[in-house]
């Protein structure tokens, strides 16, 4: 379902690119508080709310009505949250501006509609010695695939992943798949964990990445479990 991973892939990581501006509109309606569910436009960009940008789009059909869906990362644009670094340890200058995840079908040509949005699921990316958290956003078979990241070129031995695979249900996008990979530079210490939430199944493995073949250990996941886009917070946080 989802692609195994390496902890080849991880030591290659390297920083984004930096992110494009894009036009910013308004909804066609000002949804209030936790009522923003439905609000429709004409345009998937007119969900770019003003003070924001568009980071980042993924385009695919999410819903199987063959018409093309998409998946926005904005980033909010304070000009005071774009720091520059004065300690002279680590980038020059990186942008802590948060990000969300907007999920917009496509109900009719022309006429879109927000169903799920994920608030908090990408860190921010707050110290001039990381690499931005967000590595990739894409639609793939109909899933919505959001991968993340933390590497560190001072401070921490530690690097990690996190990798997402959701699903839209009719009510919600839900997490259907989820992977995690830590790998500690210094010792060799590597845990990864994989989840099929469809099968009710997971697995994980601990060792060293210099072992020649990985131990894993199958489970089931407990009952009742369910995750949406909406309900993760950090992604960093989340094990599954």
């Amino acid at each position: 379902m989802m692609i195994d991973m390496f902890a080849a892939a991880l030591l290659g990581m390297a920083a984004q690119a930096p992110a494009q501006d894009a036009p910013a509109g308004r909804p066609s309606s000002t949804p209030a508080k936790d009522a923003w569910r439905g609000t429709t436009s004409f345009r998937d960009i007119e969900f770019v709310p003003e003070g924001w940008k568009l980071y980042d789009k993924a385009i695919g059909d999410l819903d199987g009505d063959g018409r093309s869906d998409s998946v926005l990362i904005i980033q909010k644009n304070d000009p005071a949250l774009v720091i520059r670094n004065k300690n002279g340890f680590g980038m020059d200058r990186y942008d802590s501006n948060p990000r969300k995840v907007l999920v917009i079908l496509q109900d009719y040509p022309g006429q879109y509609k927000l169903v799920a949005k994920g608030d908090a699921i990408i860190p921010d990316h707050d110290s001039p010695t990381i690499s931005d958290p967000f590595e990739n956003v894409r639609i793939e078979k109909g899933s919505l695939h959001l991968d993340i990241a933390f590497f560190a070129n001072a401070g921490s031995w530690s690097m990690y992943n996190r990798r997402f695979q959701f699903r839209w249900d009719g009510k919600a996008m839900a997490l259907i798949g989820f992977e995690m990979t830590y790998v500690h530079r210094a010792s060799g210490e590597m845990n990864q964990t994989s989840v099929n939430y469809l099968s009710g199944k997971r697995k994980d493995s601990k060792g060293n990445i210099a072992d020649s073949e990985e131990n894993w250990k199958w489970s089931k996941v407990p009952k009742g479990t369910a995750h949406t886009l909406g309900s993760i917070g950090n992604g960093f946080e989340f094990e599954g």
